[in-house]
């Protein structure tokens, strides 16, 4: 037995030491046979045949008789159904010719797989994210419609109560969580599939004592019991509304989206006249890529020809820009292109 770290000897600590590791190295050796000893009689138990002989005397001992022999061979012949598994999924792969045999090999922290082997084992990132979004999202119609940066909503949340000592309760119980809600204006969208939460910021106090305050909620958390709409904002071509942090006095207030607050009102007047099936179902809040993707150039397409362009058939001057603008050489300076000289 290997002793776990080794100490340098001095002075009287020496014999102490010594018999410290006489001792351990003495239970350890009395306490492994009887550990492998009472795993053997659990084993034999396990079997179910009687004892005899020598050791009739010690319970759950078994001696080799040929059918405990065999109970042996047939518990050592069992395979795990999820290796088997995964064994048919190699062979069918390999019959169906999706990956070469070095792909399924075994190599060593030294060795360098080929590109099959990392092909083979690589994790989609999109699907793994795509199974965690599917347990906790929460269904599109729990969001309001055209939900973006700029509006000003209320969100309704759980919020763990404190006890006396002033500690935030860790309980699951349903008396030790209040519901709460929180105003304010959305400045932007973030995170990806379940994760994705929105910045509120609201403006706390009064008179000189004012100050902006911001919270980052998790849209699909299920603490979140309620989002409803204030206000809808305008914000133009801005992808998020973090302008609102530099605005101060009458200039921090975002204008009326007009075209937004009539299609809520269009909704409402449905919905009193008993005709809500008839609102179309609205989408979960997105980021700003989402909002304004990136523009896709021709050159980029799948279907794009290279020998098949002509500059003249997508020119989109004007005929004085190609006259004019187009054929503008800029002058060489000074006679005979040289720099003039004074």
């Amino acid at each position: 037995m290997r002793l776990l770290y080794a100490r340098p000897m001095c002075g009287h600590h020496d014999r102490t030491w010594l018999r410290m590791s006489a001792m351990v190295t003495l239970a350890a050796m009395l306490v492994l046979p009887a550990g492998l000893g009472r795993s053997s009689m659990q084993v034999m138990a396990f079997l179910g045949v009687p004892a005899s002989g020598a050791y009739a005397s010690v319970p759950g001992h078994l001696v080799k008789t040929p059918r405990t022999l065999s109970r042996a061979e047939e518990i050592e012949n069992v395979v795990d159904a999820e290796l088997l598994g995964e064994q048919a999924v190699q062979e069918a792969e390999l019959e169906r010719g999706a990956y070469p045999p070095e792909a399924y090999a075994d190599y060593e922290y030294t060795e360098s797989p080929p590109k099959t082997w990392f092909d083979r084992t690589k994790i989609d990132r999109h699907r793994v994210n795509s199974k965690f979004f599917d347990m906790f999202k929460k269904p599109k119609n729990f969001f309001p419609h055209k939900l973006q940066p700029g509006d000003t909503v209320r969100v309704y949340y759980r919020d763990p109560m404190t006890g006396e000592d002033q500690k935030i309760s860790r309980a699951w119980d349903i008396k030790s969580v209040k519901t709460t809600y929180f105003d304010g204006v959305i400045l932007n969208f973030k995170g990806d599939y379940h994760a994705r939460n929105m910045r509120l910021r609201a403006m706390l106090g009064k008179g000189t004592a004012i100050m902006g305050a911001e919270m980052v909620i998790p849209i699909h958390s299920p603490l979140v019991e309620q989002i409803v709409v204030l206000r809808r904002g305008y914000i133009g071509r801005n992808k998020n509304a973090y302008f609102m942090r530099g605005m101060i006095g009458r200039k921090n207030v975002i204008p009326l989206d007009k075209e937004r607050t009539e299609m809520d009102k269009e909704f409402r007047a449905l919905i009193e006249g008993g005709r809500a099936d008839e609102i179309p179902d609205s989408e979960y809040p997105q980021q700003e890529w989402d909002r304004y993707p990136l523009p896709k150039w021709k050159q980029d397409e799948d279907d794009w020809d290279e020998e098949n362009y002509k500059a003249e058939n997508v020119d989109q001057r004007s005929e004085y820009e190609r006259r004019v603008i187009g054929d503008f050489r800029m002058r060489p300076p000074g006679p005979r292109g040289k720099a003039a000289s004074r």
